[in-house]
């Protein structure tokens, strides 16, 4: 009698730079406790430190279990996180992010065993811990789902840690275009991919906490300038832009309003790192900030006082 072939999952982790981090990410797929074969797919984004060193070091000790993918020149995380999951075999795919990590060590074990005999699902995911990579404090997250509106959840910025998602990956690919992520070079992987999947599928979740969310002082989400802000912001609005098209009815998308609507968020980024001369530009044409705030930013006097009386507030409410 032939031997039944193992269940394969695939992991992927999309990295760029985190030196510091992407070590723990790896080991703690390594240590998991799974009746299934892993493989780690690594696409590193042509790292600046010397991450692609400790990457190059882990395919060595594990050379059957690890696939790298080098990029020579910067595509993005979407585009980078596409072009792993193309070249994914799994069953299953799930998603580590270089800064995130699996504490629970049955979190595969608990996801396949759950997918295995619920045939109807499609995403799995579990509840989660926060990490504060600055002061090292952890928090325990408990996901809560709009299952009667998921996708205009996701669509509104509905969140759950990314690392604790597991796709069934036939259903992954028959719905989501990975090219378009690629052509597009999308700054992001797991929104569109949500707000994508959730117009066919639900979002099951499971009560057990399995990754770790590292909250970084600075990142991809956490821009700490207007001009790295305005990147990310370009590249959401290529994402809402690709959304459109493919839900034209349901989520129209409109020029001018995300014109309004990202010189608000640049001009808000403005006001929080004191650079006044953005604020006055951003600040002349833009939604969502508030009139009082908005006039503020046209007067370098008033944009400092109204910093000044922020701070006043926020340290008499600590």
């Amino acid at each position: 009698m032939m031997k039944e072939e193992r269940i394969l999952i695939s992991v992927v982790i999309p990295s760029y730079n985190r030196a510091d981090t992407v070590g723990q990410t790896i080991n703690s797929i390594l240590a998991q406790k799974v009746d299934a074969d892993v493989e780690i797919v690594i696409g590193d984004d042509c790292s600046t430190d010397n991450a692609r060193e400790v990457l190059m070091r882990h395919k060595e000790q594990h050379p059957d279990v690890i696939k790298l993918l080098f990029h020579e020149q910067n595509i993005g995380l979407g585009a980078n996180w596409a072009t792993c999951v193309k070249a994914c075999k799994g069953k299953y795919i799930c998603n580590c992010d270089n800064d995130d990590y699996w504490h629970n060590e049955h979190k595969l074990q608990i996801q396949l065993d759950y997918m295995e005999s619920h045939q109807e699902c499609n995403i799995c995911i579990t509840n989660h811990r926060t990490q504060n990579r600055t002061t090292g404090e952890i928090k325990e997250v408990e996901v809560t789902l709009d299952h009667e509106h998921i996708q205009d959840q996701m669509w509104h910025g509905g969140h759950f840690c990314n690392a604790t998602i597991m796709y069934r990956a036939d259903f992954m690919k028959a719905h989501l275009d990975l090219d378009e992520f690629i052509k597009r070079r999308f700054t992001l992987q797991d929104w569109p991919a949500w707000v994508i999947l959730t117009a066919y599928t639900d979002i099951d979740v499971l009560p057990e906490s399995t990754a770790t969310f590292g909250i970084e002082t600075v990142s991809i989400t956490r821009p700490d300038s207007v001009e790295k802000y305005a990147k990310r912001l370009a590249g959401d609005q290529e994402i809402c832009r690709y959304i459109g098209e493919l839900f034209p009815e349901k989520y129209h998308f409109d020029e001018r309003d995300w014109e309004l609507y990202a010189n608000g968020r640049l001009c808000a980024k403005a006001f929080d790192v004191d650079d006044y001369e953005s604020a006055k530009k951003y600040g002349k044409e833009c939604s969502g900030i508030g009139r009082f705030k908005k006039v503020c930013s046209q007067y370098r006097g008033l944009f400092k006082t109204f910093r000044i009386l922020r701070e006043m507030s926020r340290a008499l409410k600590e």
